[in-house]
Order: C-alpha cells, then sequence, then structure tokens
C-alpha cells in the first residue's frame, strides 16, 4: 500500500484505520470526510490525491445542488409541473407530472422507444426533445423506477427552460466556481492530464456472491436492459467534457466533499443553500421496489438517494448518492458528516462501495460521541 495522501484528525484514527486497511489490498481510494465544518480525514491510497476519476451518478447529487439553488431563489417549484416551464413536456400524457415527481424517479420515463443514442445524450438538447415526446413507461407517480441516464437532460432541459443556461453552465458559475471544489460536470481540456480511467472490475468472489448476489431465481425487469444497455460514453474523452449530469461528473474526493460542505455548511452559520431548501430535496419521496434496477428496495429524495436497510450509510436525515464504480457523496446534519470517496476499480456488486460503510460506521460513532 502506498498512501500517497494522509491527514488524519486524532478522533477519526479508526475510521481511517479501516480505510487503510482494505487500501492494503491495492485498493485506489480517496476519501474526504468534514465533520462539524472540520475536515477531519483526507486520504488516498495508490492514487494521486489530484487524480479526477468519473463518479457516475454521484453527478446526480452535484446537479441536484443547482436545481436546489433554483429553488431556493424562487425560480423553481417543487410541486408546479414540468410542462409549465418546458411546454412541450406535455405530451404523451405527461402534464400533470411534477418537478418533485419528476426529480424522484417517478415520471416513468427512464429511456425512449426507440432508446436514446450516444449523440442524444451528448447534445444539451436532443435527449430533452426525444423524452419530452415520450409516453411514460408506466402511469407517472404509480411507481418509481432508476433513471439512470435520462435524469441528467431532464435536469438540464428544465434549467434551460428557467435561465437560458444547461445545468453544467449553471452548476459551473453557480456552484462549482462558488465552492471552489474540484467536482465537475465537464471537465475543462487542460485538466485530461489528471484524469484516471476506471478500471474494470474483478469477477466476484464466491463470499461476495453469497452476500451480495441476487437471490435463486432472480431474473432482471424489462426495464433494466432496455435502460443499462448504452452507456460506454460516459467515461469517453467526448463524455467527460460534455458532462452529462446524470453520470460523467469527474472529481476528486475532496472535491465532493468541499462541494457538499458548501452547500450545507455544517459548522458555520449557514451554508450556500439553506436547511429549509436541502430538508426538501432530501426527504424520501419514494421507498420500495425499484421498477428499473428490480429485486433492490430503493428510496429517493428529490436528486439524491436515501438509506435503507440494505443501503444504510448514514441515520434517516442522511442524503447523497452513490456512483456505479464505487464512488460516493453524503451529508448528514445528524452528526453534521459531509463524505466524498472516489474508487478507481469497480467493486462488486456495482454501486458503492461495499467496503465503505464500516468506513462510514465508524466516522458517524465519533462524530456523535463528540
Amino acid at each position: 500500500m502506498a498512501l500517497t495522501k494522509e491527514i488524519v484528525h486524532p478522533h477519526f484514527e479508526a475510521a481511517a484505520t479501516v480505510f487503510k486497511n482494505y487500501a492494503d489490498a491495492n485498493a485506489e481510494a480517496q476519501l474526504a470526510v468534514y465533520v462539524n465544518g472540520e475536515l477531519v480525514l483526507d486520504l488516498a491510497a495508490n492514487i494521486a490525491p489530484d487524480a479526477l476519476t468519473t463518479v457516475y451518478s454521484v453527478s446526480k447529487a452535484l446537479a441536484t445542488l443547482a436545481l436546489a439553488k433554483l429553488v431556493q431563489r424562487g425560480q423553481l417549484e417543487l410541486d408546479q409541473t414540468v410542462a409549465h416551464y418546458w411546454p412541450e413536456f406535455a405530451a404523451g400524457g405527461k402534464q400533470n407530472i411534477t418537478i418533485r415527481q419528476l426529480f424522484s424517479h417517478q415520471a416513468g420515463i427512464p429511456e425512449t422507444d426507440p432508446r436514446l443514442t450516444k449523440d442524444q445524450f451528448l447534445s444539451d438538447h436532443e435527449a430533452a426533445k426525444a423524452l419530452a415526446a415520450q409516453k411514460p413507461f408506466w402511469f407517472p407517480g404509480n411507481a418509481h423506477g432508476y433513471h439512470a441516464l435520462t435524469l441528467g437532460p431532464l435536469m438540464s432541459e428544465v434549467c434551460y427552460r428557467i435561465t437560458g443556461q444547461t445545468i453544467q453552465q449553471f452548476y459551473e458559475s453557480e456552484v462549482r466556481t462558488q465552492a471552489n471544489s474540484e467536482a465537475y460536470l465537464g471537465i475543462p481540456e487542460e485538466l485530461e492530464s489528471r484524469v484516471v480511467e476506471l478500471l474494470p472490475g474483478m469477477p466476484p468472489t464466491a463470499e461476495q456472491l453469497a452476500k451480495y448476489g441476487p437471490p435463486p431465481g432472480f431474473r432482471p425487469g424489462p426495464y433494466a436492459a432496455h435502460v443499462f444497455g448504452n452507456s460506454s460514453f460516459i467515461t469517453s474523452a467526448e463524455g467527460r467534457r460534455f458532462g452529462l449530469a446524470s453520470a460523467s461528473g469527474m472529481a476528486t474526493a475532496r472535491g465532493l466533499a468541499d462541494t457538499m460542505q458548501w452547500a450545507v455548511g455544517y459548522g458555520t452559520p449557514a451554508g450556500a443553500i439553506s436547511a429549509d431548501v436541502l430538508e426538501d430535496f432530501a426527504q424520501a419521496q419514494v421507498y420500495g421496489t425499484d421498477a428499473v434496477v428490480g429485486n433492490q428496495v430503493r428510496s429517493y429524495g428529490i436528486g439524491f438517494m436515501k438509506p435503507t436497510s440494505s443501503f444504510s450509510f448514514g441515520s434517516l436525515r442522511a442524503f447523497g448518492h452513490d456512483g456505479a464504480a464505487g464512488s460516493f457523496i453524503m451529508a448528514d446534519p445528524i452528526g453534521k458528516i459531509v463524505v466524498g470517496y472516489t474508487l478507481r476499480r469497480l467493486e462488486y456488486p456495482g454501486g458503492m462501495d461495499p467496503r465503505l460503510f464500516p468506513v462510514l460506521d465508524a466516522i458517524r460513532k465519533t462524530a456523535l460521541a463528540n
């Protein structure tokens, strides 16, 4: 193991030790943690501390902070219809879908039929145009299913109709630049030299399959292949420069933590986004079996993921998002904890690196005790 960065507050040695123990297995990971506004952990193992990696769906949490800014300014109302801001969206029976439903994965448009192409996703408006014309796959509000990629163009078009800027442009000027953080939705070309390409996951061990594998006889539902079949462009140079707000964000762990800490302002008089607005976004909107992901029980706030019994990353007030290759961002007002995490190689079963759970448990135990 080679720790390439090590900042550890003495109270949080136990959490640092858990991280170091699995870093011994050559995990290429970064971890940054604020508690009550103080940076208590800033660690990197086997990777440069300033290496930028694709954080996949953690991007959704970053973009959600931009949407929260619009709500705080009174420019976006969660219970207003999407069509109020974007009239074309009313097509196909979508006229009553609210912003709240759209960004909590209830709208029934996790893809289009036929499926969206790479070129549509990497356009400021073409994917949104196709989604606006799409009839939902389920009656909006009667189910929830992960809008894994389509949430990006949906967020962007709503932002554009209000501000004249894409979500990437608005996030850059109103969130990332203000936070002075290294968490990007679209990286400048000059930062390409710091990009570390993700590595393919290793085959799962028998122990991992027993612990995390699907139940006997499980068959994926019909939505999964339709939704997840077109994603290789995400990690391309073109994809990371475009910065699809649902999947192509690039960040360091410190950049993720800096962005969230700026927003919540734990340990300071106020964050850049009001606690009331963040509480609305962090409130669970849905809970139960995800129609797209299949056998997993998931809970979503507005743009954020919420803890469940199988994804217990914090208190009932915690909110954040994981990414397909292991990355993670979180804020928890109970304990005033902010976490940013990146990982270079996918750890089975996908989503947040499961080795991070005991690290989070140790962080939370210490934060609540001090």
